[in-house]
């Protein structure tokens, strides 16, 4: 049975003639009665109760056309479904970030493109730069924004901001009521990072810098997420620095110093898969980028 037997067939039955469900279909008559007549076979029952003058359903008909309908319009409504889906105006977007860009910049992102695209589910997961990459890997997410280096061919990085680091402090930590900072001040100091597993190469300038004026800051705590080490830093656990960016988060306990001299700003990467052809994928490129283009002309204004 073939959805084009469905048609044919609720074509007679809305008419009860023959000859004008023919017509409806642009056939002749004799080729829809024949398929009529197999479809019949096909079933093992009667449909229609034939005269010279009349047609009408049977019971098993009437029972067949209403299951009929049902499936034509599911046909015609899966049929809808992958069209918006080819055109990338349903699916899905898996979206990876690190907490320090979850900020006014990217939920202007966010909400240009949901205004855009209402039926897309978009899931955001909270996630550092080591675990974007390997679930990027997997196709578990995407796309991401992470801190760089990628270091895989098999996906595409685009740089779309920076951001200085800054120190992070208890308010009550004694660096935190020197009015100039030396990088000689640091010895010592206990510091909270996140996790060696959860990131790659963050803390290496902040480190070398403290090397080079012989100063030797100790790991004292690590976290697994950057919400999780803004609180022990915080509750008086240690200090270390962190992207300005943070700056925004209004933390009991919690202040924030320039330090002694500046780092090399902290980037930010948009990275997906190259050969992910996703039409939703590429809507939200889209919608991510102009938006950042939108920053960059306010900025200049």
């Amino acid at each position: 049975m073939e959805l084009r037997h469905l048609k044919y067939f609720v074509a007679v039955a809305e008419t009860l003639s023959f000859r004008q469900a023919a017509e409806r279909l642009h056939m002749a008559q004799p080729p829809l009665s024949a398929q009529i007549k197999s479809l019949e076979t096909e079933l093992g029952v009667r449909l229609f109760e034939r005269t010279t003058r009349t047609v009408r359903l049977t019971h098993a008909g009437q029972v067949f056309v209403q299951e009929a309908r049902a499936l034509l319009a599911g046909s015609a409504e899966a049929q809808r479904k992958v069209q918006e889906a080819d055109q990338g105006w349903v699916g899905t977007i898996r979206l990876g970030v690190i907490a320090p860009v979850a900020n006014t910049w990217l939920a202007n992102v966010l909400r240009n493109f949901r205004q855009q695209f209402p039926a897309v589910q978009l899931s955001v997961f909270d996630l550092t730069s080591t675990e974007q990459l390997r679930r990027l890997r997997l196709n578990e997410l995407d796309v991401g924004l992470l801190r760089p280096p990628v270091g895989d061919s098999d996906l595409e990085c685009v740089f779309v901001e920076k951001s200085e680091q800054v120190l992070a402090l208890p308010a009550g930590h004694k660096l935190a009521k020197k009015r100039k900072l030396e990088w000689k001040d640091f010895h010592d100091q206990e510091l909270v990072l996140i996790h060696p597993n959860g990131q790659h190469g963050y803390y290496d300038s902040f480190m070398a810098a403290c090397a080079k004026a012989g100063a030797k800051p100790r790991p004292a705590q690590y976290a697994h997420d950057i919400q999780t080490k803004m609180w022990l830093i915080s509750a008086g656990f240690g200090i270390a620095p962190t992207t300005a960016t943070l700056m925004q988060i209004k933390r009991p306990g919690l202040v924030f110093r320039a330090l002694p001299s500046p780092l090399a700003p902290v980037q930010t990467a948009l990275v997906w898969r190259k050969r992910d052809d996703s039409p939703v994928l590429n809507h939200f490129r889209g919608c991510f980028f102009a938006v950042q283009e939108k920053k960059k002309l306010d900025a200049a204004r």
